[in-house]
């Protein structure tokens, strides 16, 4: 945001799955205005958006969206997006992050269990209900108008902690294991998958 700062049109930032309103602080001290919306109200300054829907009305079209964390509980994730592109300003950006389903705990947890990590039958009390594999988050992103600036994938493997008992072992036998899965794929290192884009 600070980078894009000078190129923004107007000072509004959607801030969509704001949650509890982590961003408001940050942005309000940035000078831009803090546009809150969510699919359940936790804080009243929250507006109320179901994806499904195009935006409410009566709102400012944003120069900036954060979208973090919530395209995995959308059961329509292209419409979606298609919504947030039409509510967002021509030239304006977005950045985006889901769990990384391609992550090295990821990849580990599909060969032992079949089922990729942070996306198992007992998420979906979470509502983790799509699955983002970049390439389609991508075509998704790329199909409703928004140039791909950057994608990264974020986190690390951190070496475990020690604790008494077997478990350790299997958990230094798996950190291994998850090093040499991310040494030959370099971008399953992080757990997190992130994309910024502008809208053209």
């Amino acid at each position: 945001m600070d980078e894009v700062k000078t190129h923004l049109k107007s000072n509004v930032v959607s801030d969509i799955g704001s949650g509890w309103g982590w961003f408001k602080s940050p942005i309000l001290e940035r000078n831009l205005v803090w546009q809150p919306f969510d699919y359940v109200k936790k804080i009243d300054e929250s507006i109320l958006w179901d994806l499904n829907n195009p935006s409410p009305q009566d709102i400012s079209a944003p120069d900036f969206v954060i979208f973090l964390e919530v395209l995995e509980h959308l059961s329509n994730p292209e419409l979606g997006i298609k919504n947030i592109s039409n509510h967002i300003k021509s030239g304006g950006y977005m950045v985006l992050s889901t769990p990384n389903p391609l992550s090295a705990r990821s990849r580990l947890s599909s060969f032992f269990k079949g089922q990729f990590y942070a996306f198992q039958p007992k998420h979906l009390v979470e509502h983790h209900v799509f699955v983002p594999l970049p390439h389609v988050v991508k075509y998704f992103l790329e199909s409703n108008g928004f140039q791909i600036i950057e994608q990264v994938t974020l986190g690390c493997i951190p070496f475990p902690k020690f604790k008494f008992g077997l478990n350790y072992f299997k958990d230094i036998i798996q950190y291994f294991l998850l090093r040499l899965i991310a040494f030959y794929e370099p971008s399953s290192k992080g757990g997190t998958l992130a994309f910024f884009v502008k809208k053209v």
